[in-house]
């Protein structure tokens, strides 16, 4: 199975949860929850996430705030 198709298969889920669900607040929030993983799956098919030769780049870190400065010569 795909990415994608799992994250389709993980809003299904949700769905079916929300259908259940008594509080109406725990049913606003599943099936938000299942609109991000529908949004999700669109993307990650568009983008072509299902590959297996994807390229990970390391970004570089951010120095820390409390080095100290550089003594004047």
């Amino acid at each position: 199975m795909s990415r994608y198709e799992n994250f389709r298969q993980y809003a299904a889920d949700c769905v079916r949860r929300a259908e259940t669900e008594q509080k109406p607040e725990d049913k606003t929030l599943l099936l938000n929850l299942a609109l991000a993983w529908v949004r999700l799956a669109q993307q990650s098919q568009a983008a072509g996430a299902d590959r297996r030769d994807i390229t990970v780049i390391a970004l570089p870190q951010p120095a820390p705030a409390n080095r100290p400065a550089a003594a004047a010569a």
